[in-house]
């Protein structure tokens, strides 16, 4: 992470892009079975090599060999709160989910819902991953896609919406997480672990917690406050085995 040019906006994160970091945790954790909110062409899915379960509205995945590395592929094309009111995932894999990545709709509410439904159907010491929850810049984060002007052209495109909020939220009312802020190219990743899947708080006061989410102001925070808030550390602090099994086990 570079020094902030302002107050709306910092350098690009400095460490690996995510999907590296991601085949990293697959390759040392080695987990038995792998879910995943928010696939679209599969990228992501692509580096599982265990038993997967993906949710999505729209698949558009073009390369059917993603699917080869493994025994069970489960495709979900539905919404994530449709998935988890019909289905649950440990009766799919026959055991708790031991790593999830969670990459769905770019609105804090959601990625709330999401967390604490995949985290009722996880282990304590599973690994769940949150994405775009490190904004470099402001206009980003807006809640629509549409209209977005950025603060450097070179990021045209980029919308992470507002679910650093969530990020922020899980920091400040569930300090009983182990929670893990990286610079990760472009808009961050954050690991959470030592769960609690009888806990629940988040979905008995998600009007309460939403609320308070909706009150943050990240042009107030400032995007350097909020970084240092989360504690991002550089991607270097997972890079080897010995690092990474030091910090999450499965």
């Amino acid at each position: 992470m570079g020094a902030a040019s302002s107050r709306y906006d910092v350098e690009e994160h400095a460490g690996s892009n995510y999907r590296e970091v991601l085949a990293t945790i697959h390759a040392t954790l080695q987990p038995r079975n792998y879910f995943e909110i928010g696939t679209r062409e599969g990228d992501t899915l692509a580096l599982a090599k265990c038993d997967a379960i993906a949710v999505d509205p729209t698949f558009v995945i073009a390369d059917p060999t993603i699917f080869s590395t493994r025994r069970m592929s489960l495709l979900y094309q539905m919404t994530s709160d449709d998935f988890f009111a019909r289905f649950d995932p440990r009766d799919l894999f026959g055991e708790p989910v031991q790593f999830a990545f969670l990459d769905g709709m770019h609105r804090c509410e959601f990625l709330l819902r999401d967390f604490y439904n995949t985290e009722a159907v996880s282990a304590p010491n599973s690994v769940i991953a949150l994405h775009d929850c490190l904004p470099p810049e402001l206009p980003m984060t807006a809640r629509t896609e549409a209209g977005i002007v950025p603060v450097k052209p070179s990021r045209t495109g980029w919308w992470t919406g507002d679910v650093w909020r969530t990020a922020l939220l899980l920091k400040q009312v569930r300090p009983d997480l182990e929670i893990l802020a990286l610079d990760s190219f472009p808009t961050g990743l954050v690991l959470v672990t030592n769960l609690d899947p009888g806990s629940s708080y988040l979905k008995d006061n998600y009007n309460a917690l939403l609320k308070r989410m909706m009150s943050y102001d990240l042009a107030t925070i400032g995007i350097e406050r909020f970084f240092d808030e989360l504690r991002v550390v550089s991607t270097s602090e997972i890079d080897s085995d010995e690092k990474l099994t030091a910090r999450f086990w499965l």
